[in-house]
């Protein structure tokens, strides 16, 4: 998903969750309801100022607008094979991350 589409989706998420329409987002942020439904569809970037104000007026964390950074594929197999068992050697975690990758090739 493109990041521009992300944090719109953000921001209509919280604008919703506290109970907001656009009108009133959009004049507690100093701009117009199409300027607030233009960012929320990705049609416009919002820079850092305004999604620094954003985060003042939703009272969230600034991070809350972007994915996260951590790296999905690598992660979500070591802490899936964790939770299998405490006890996973270096060399099966390598046989399940090889199996994986096969699962994965037979999908195309």
């Amino acid at each position: 998903m493109e990041l521009t589409n992300y944090v719109g989706k953000q921001i209509k998420k919280w604008r919703i969750m506290r109970n907001m329409n656009q009108e009133e987002l959009a004049e507690k942020l100093h701009t117009t309801k199409q300027t607030i439904s233009r960012y929320e569809k990705g049609e416009r970037k919002a820079n850092q100022e305004i999604l620094y104000e954003l985060a003042k007026i939703l009272n969230v964390s600034i991070n809350e607008f972007f994915p996260p950074l951590e790296s999905k594929k690598g992660k979500n197999i070591e802490t899936f094979a964790a939770h299998i068992d405490e006890n996973v050697t270096e060399e099966e975690m390598e046989d399940i991350k090889k199996y994986i990758e096969f699962i994965k090739s037979q999908r195309k």
